[in-house]
């Protein structure tokens, strides 16, 4: 995929070539704006990757530029600034950029940025690929035709054909000896409607489609599209008119299903900027606390996880957004174009043309799509909501901090570990790892739910970061747990990544000191005074780099019985 760099500063134009094509991008670059523009225009980037400030045309005005032009294939806006304030980010964005990342940029969070345009662009592509497809497409399936034959402005007879029992319930003769029979079968609330179209066409006016509702035979509440073709003498007259009515039940439930989830979606967005604001006065009041009481550590280690569990909820409105703007509805409405072009002979057109008889087809596909696309979108709340607890929970541990209270929690401990690996979920995907569960079944333990919590989102982050710079295949990470005793359990968390070398194996534990790239060295640190202050113990076992690690968490519980049997699940 070719990208372009737009970007006056030499050195950070280097570097982001060099990241950019070690990930294997195609990359061109210019040091200006109106280079930038003649190269879009002349390359064709699917990419942009546009500095704000440049000299001669700034970076909102090739944005600008760039969406100024019609017929053209799209193109990706990520813009790039030192700007931070939230006006600054709604300007770019309706300028027409399609993301936004403050610079010193962070080499992974960039990488993530890129796949997620590049995800776009492909989305594009393909569509692009099918639009000829799409157009020869109709946007319904006649399955019941029938001619009501005119003379002197009354219905003189009506024709049904055996397609009529599959939408209806009811076979043509049924139909044919009760001619109000249709009437009767339209929903009481759609009657006044579907009778007013009748009354048009039988005027001679031109009648547009019309959707209303039906009672099946069986009872059953269903939707259909009533399409009505007239013919004409050449005096003008009207003399038959064709009626071709489409069960769209399908289509209908499925808009519905997406117009219920894009709702839950929007609802999910305003909860996330809620929760922004309400964490950002957090982040203040825990500073104030921490410089006043000594706890600066401790603010600073509770901020850490709140941070991952934001990051899992970002990625997943991300999928959310993504998911609903790539849906099929919109194509169903340019379908619904095209058979409209067919009016005049849209009988002949979906019976016997080879483009209309594959419409069947076309709408099982959209269907099925459309499910799916709704469960993908649920699951993806599901998840926000489960990140937005989590978070909720970090901070009323802050709050317990405050006190000497120890705050213990009745729990099964590997629903908390199920929990746990969920908040890392999209990171555990992203890098295609394994999840090998082994369970020592137990009964419910008393331990600090919060703390242990905190503990084990640590642990597994940490995990996923030495396997995704590790090039061992698979990527396996495996959670043991064991009753060590009725006073004590314990939990392993083993992964074959990268590893720890023998001189960092002493430090891992100390504030501040990381081996990751973008690390603050907050986590690990953290989790050894929680444990400390739950009277547990946790050190780190490794072999050497690129032969994994295993960290050992030694807990203190209460009532725990053990039953017999493991639990493995992958």
């Amino acid at each position: 995929m070719k990208v372009l760099v737009a970007e006056d500063d030499t050195a950070s134009r280097i570097v982001l070539e060099k990241h950019l094509r070690d990930w294997g991008y195609e990359v061109i670059s210019a040091p200006s704006g109106q280079e930038a523009w003649e190269k879009i225009r002349d390359q064709q980037p699917q990419i942009v990757l546009a500095d704000w400030v440049m000299p001669g045309m700034d970076g909102l005005e090739l944005c600008r530029k760039v969406r100024s032009q019609p017929n053209r294939k799209y193109t990706y806006i990520i813009f790039l600034t030192s700007k931070r304030e939230s006006e600054d980010m709604i300007t770019a964005l309706d300028a027409g950029a399609d993301d936004y990342l403050c610079k010193p940029l962070e080499r992974d969070i960039l990488k993530s940025r890129m796949a997620v345009g590049a995800r776009t662009i492909n989305y594009e592509n393909n569509l692009a690929l099918s639009e000829e497809r799409y157009h020869r497409i109709t946007n319904s399936i006649t399955d019941c035709i029938f001619t009501v034959k005119i003379s002197t402005g009354k219905i003189t007879e009506i024709l049904h054909s055996d397609s009529s029992i599959a939408v209806t319930g009811y076979g043509p003769q049924e139909l044919d000896q009760n001619p109000s029979l249709w009437l009767e079968m339209v929903y009481k609330d759609d009657q006044k409607r579907a009778t007013e179209q009748v009354d048009k066409c039988l005027t001679g006016e031109k009648v547009e489609p019309m959707e209303y509702r039906i009672i099946h035979k069986d009872g059953q509440l269903r939707w259909i599209k009533s399409t009505i073709v007239q013919h004409f003498d050449k005096s003008g007259e009207l003399t038959s008119y064709d009626r071709l009515i489409q069960d769209i039940t399908e289509r209908k439930n499925a808009e519905e299903q997406m117009r219920i989830a894009k709702e839950k979606a929007e609802e999910a967005q305003v909860k996330l900027e809620k929760l922004n604001l309400q964490l950002e006065k957090t982040y203040k009041k825990l500073m104030e606390t921490a410089h006043r009481a000594g706890m600066a550590e401790v603010a600073a280690n509770v901020l850490h996880n709140v941070g991952n569990a934001l990051n899992s909820i970002n990625v997943s409105a991300a999928i959310v957004a993504e998911t609903i703007q790539n849906t099929e509805t919109g194509n169903l409405v340019k379908v619904a174009d095209l058979i409209a072009q067919h009016e005049n002979d849209i009988a002949d057109f979906l019976t016997n043309d080879p483009k209309g008889r594959h419409v069947p087809t076309y709408i099982c596909e959209v269907s099925k799509h459309l499910a799916a696309q709704q469960a993908e979108t649920l699951e993806k709340l599901q998840a926000i909501i489960k990140n937005v607890d989590h978070v909720k929970d970090i901070v009323k541990m802050q709050q317990l901090y405050t006190t000497s209270d120890s705050h213990m929690d009745r729990v099964v401990l590997s629903e908390l570990i199920e929990n746990a690996i969920e908040i890392n979920n999209s990171g555990l995907q992203r890098e295609s790892i394994e999840v090998i569960r082994e369970y020592e079944e137990m009964e419910k333990i008393i331990v600090d739910k919060q703390k242990t919590l905190q503990i084990l989102v640590n642990m597994i982050d940490n995990a996923e970061h030495a396997l995704s710079r590790s090039s061992n295949k698979p990527k396996i990470l495996r959670i043991r747990t064991f009753k060590l005793s009725d006073e004590k359990v314990k939990i392993e968390v083993i992964d074959n990544g990268i590893g720890i070398e023998p001189q960092n194996l002493e430090k891992i534990f100390e504030q501040g000191f990381t081996t990751k790239q973008t690390g603050h060295g907050f986590g690990l640190h953290s989790c050894l005074l929680a444990v400390n202050e739950m009277e547990g113990s946790l050190t780190a076992h490794s072999e050497g780099t690129n032969k994994g690690t295993t960290f050992i968490f030694e807990l203190p519980i209460k009532n725990a019985e053990v039953k017999s049997g493991k639990d493995k699940q992958s």
